[in-house]
């Protein structure tokens, strides 16, 4: 049995959190945009982000703008 972790996606603006993707399986850092991948595959791109922090315990994965 494959056990699946996903992780909530969210682009930190000042004391906001906006979530980018609910279920992100895969996301891929290239140069200055961020990929998040959910399990079906669809893709959601977001520029001029920096990854800050992945926190695998509670399953978040926070942007910064650049």
């Amino acid at each position: 049995m494959t056990k699946v972790c996903e992780s909530a996606v969210y682009l930190l603006k000042g004391s906001e959190k906006i979530l980018v993707m609910q279920e992100a399986a895969r996301v891929l850092v290239s140069g200055d945009s961020v990929t998040c991948i959910d399990g079906s595959g669809e893709r959601h791109v977001v520029a001029d982000v920096r990854l800050t922090e992945a926190n695998l315990l509670s399953h978040e994965i926070i942007l910064k703008p650049r």
